[in-house]
């Protein structure tokens, strides 16, 4: 259309330019004619019959010679000489042209012949003497011959467009397709990068521009394709650390739709007794049952983080809510993030540590008091005394004794809890280890001893810290003696468990209530506790004794019955046939 246009434009151009050469010529000719008529017709203009004759014979000359049409007319405008019929002549011939000769301007016009079906030329020039009009010379030509010539060029012109505009199609077309080819290449590829793949590349057969739209296509599609790797790397990371965080993570968007919420907050959600909402639904019902309507209203308000403690009692539940909006331009909300974090267990150990520390507090207020008030006694003059000062110095003994135990049995849990014991592990026979500490157990009570029964294999070796299980067996059957009748019996059984020792140590005791049972462990806890302290214990036994036999990667539990008994259990590290430690 571009080379259509231009050609069509460059052939009216010169067709045009071609047209007024033409009848510029054409009139400079007739033009000069006149003049020469003019020259030759001036002196006879009134002269009479004889004269217009001439005028006559020299007019069809004129005509004959220069193939023109000449009318001669006087100052009136009427016909005195014609190169054609002469019927014309003495009528007057009134034309636009003719009349503005008549007033002194040379006139032309050209109008189309619809007799002899072509245009004529015609030319009107004054005759004048001393500024006085004598008459025109009338000359009108046909135009046959220009347009004839102009046609010619036309065709010339049109057959010429034509083979160019043929000649410019069959380039074009190679041309488009040497530039489509690659540009729909191109756009293929860009469809496929919609579609995810990445790999195909396209071949650049050219340097041009096209051939650099390629190589850059395909630059393009190698970055889009490391991006996106790059993107779903770290969208998986983040899926699974979010999915493994102990934290709940529940996200929403703009609108308080839920678009991410991980399985811990799920389970923390049940935890607290409400419906875990799925994704797409609206978080803002969840926002109103974790932190009340009110507050979530001052969130929406004031889009700042803000921290809430909420609980439930069935079951026990204590879970920190941190919210915190996401924020797109000033002011306004984008999304929120909601953390759920479990304190329950934070909760349970701050309130054992209050209970720990009341707990070692009365431990020690009570032997304290008893030692003050024992001590001021003596004070006051009951020294004098030997019966009442022996007395006195023995429970003071006795309570120191207690206190120092106790301060003791402290620092070796407190040791194993920041990992500060040196374990020195060895070969031991596990039956002769149980009588060593049962014999020290005998010693230090004295009469007061229920029969020990130890069915040990001899054989039975274990790889341990020789003093710290003597301290395991000595406190557990310290309590089996201390809460069983002398006439009762305690039994030591032990059995060898793939690559652990399990240790059974049953008394016929008081027993112990199953609602207890679970918190035997903890420290300062007893059963029964003015008992436990008459009969001298500290509370912390069963703490040491878990945590000497975890120390060695074993496991330790208490089943009982009240009034049948107690049997504790707890396995060691055996030794293989080889002697080595397994």
């Amino acid at each position: 259309m571009l080379i259509l246009f231009s050609l069509q434009l460059i052939s009216v151009y010169l067709v045009q330019s071609l047209e007024q050469y033409y009848l510029r010529n054409y009139k400079e000719g007739l033009e000069n004619q006149a003049r020469l008529l003019s020259v030759f017709m001036e002196p006879g203009f009134g002269e009479g019959q004889g004269w217009a004759e001439d005028t006559v014979r020299l007019a069809r000359e004129f005509r004959d010679l220069h193939d023109m049409e000449i009318i001669i007319l006087d100052n009136y405008a009427h016909i005195i000489g014609s190169s054609g019929s002469q019927a014309l002549i003495g009528r007057r011939l009134i034309r636009e042209e003719i009349t503005r000769a008549l007033a002194g301007h040379l006139s032309d016009n050209m109008r189309y012949d619809p007799i002899n079906l072509e245009r004529r030329y015609y030319l009107a020039f004054p005759v004048q003497n001393d500024q006085n009009i004598l008459g025109v010379i009338y000359l009108s030509g046909s135009l046959k011959s220009v347009d004839d010539t102009l046609n010619e060029v036309k065709t010339i012109l049109l057959t010429g467009v034509g083979l160019a505009l043929a000649v410019s199609f069959l380039l074009g077309v190679v041309l488009t397709k040497t530039i489509t080819s690659p540009i729909k290449e191109v756009t293929d590829q860009a469809l496929n990068m919609a579609g995810g793949d990445f790999n195909r590349k396209i071949e650049v057969k050219t340097a041009d521009e096209i051939g650099r739209l390629g190589e850059t296509f395909n630059y393009l599609a190698e970055q889009l394709s490391y991006t996106i790797n790059e993107m779903s790397s770290e969208k998986s990371k983040v899926e699974a650390i979010i999915n493994n965080m102990s934290d709940g993570i529940v996200a929403l968007d703009g609108k308080g739709r839920i678009i991410q919420i991980n399985p811990s907050a799920r389970g923390l959600i049940k935890n607290l007794g409400l419906k875990v909402p799925t994704l797409g639904r609206s978080g803002f019902n969840l926002l109103r049952s974790l932190i009340g309507a009110d507050t979530m209203r001052q969130f929406v308000r004031h889009q700042h983080p803000l921290t809430a403690e909420i609980s439930s009692s069935s079951p026990d539940c204590t879970m920190q809510v941190k919210i915190a909006p996401f924020k797109v331009g000033k002011g306004k909300l984008d999304g929120t993030l909601i953390v759920l974090h479990d304190i329950t267990r934070e909760r349970e150990l701050k309130r054992r540590q209050e209970e720990f520390v009341a707990d070692v507090s009365h431990e020690l207020r009570t032997p304290l008091a008893t030692v003050k008030s024992y001590v001021e006694t003596l004070l006051d003059g009951a020294a004098e005394e030997p019966d009442t000062r022996n007395r006195f110095l023995k429970v003071l003994s006795r309570e120191t004794d207690r206190m120092v135990s106790m301060v003791k049995d402290l620092l070796v849990l407190s040791q194993m809890d920041a990992s500060q014991v040196y374990w020195q592990n060895s070969e031991v026979n596990l039956r002769d280890l149980v009588l060593e500490a049962a014999d020290q157990l005998r010693q230090k009570l004295g009469v007061r001893y229920p029969r020990v029964e130890v069915n040990i294999p001899q054989k039975l070796r274990v790889y341990v810290d020789r003093d710290k299980v003597i301290r395991v067996f000595s406190n557990l059957l310290n309590n089996a003696v201390r809460y069983t009748e002398s006439d009762g019996e305690i039994t030591v059984n032990a059995v060898k468990e793939d690559d652990f020792v399990k240790v059974y140590i049953s008394d016929t005791g008081h027993g112990i209530p199953a609602d207890e049972l679970p918190r035997v462990f903890e420290r300062f806890y007893r059963v029964e506790k003015t008992r436990s302290r008459d009969y001298g214990g500290t509370g912390l036994g069963l703490s040491i004794a878990r945590k000497v036999v975890e120390g060695h990667g074993g496991s330790i539990s208490i089943d009982s019955v009240v009034g049948s008994g107690t049997r504790v259990s707890f396995t060691l590290p055996a030794v293989n046939p080889g002697g080595n430690d397994l």
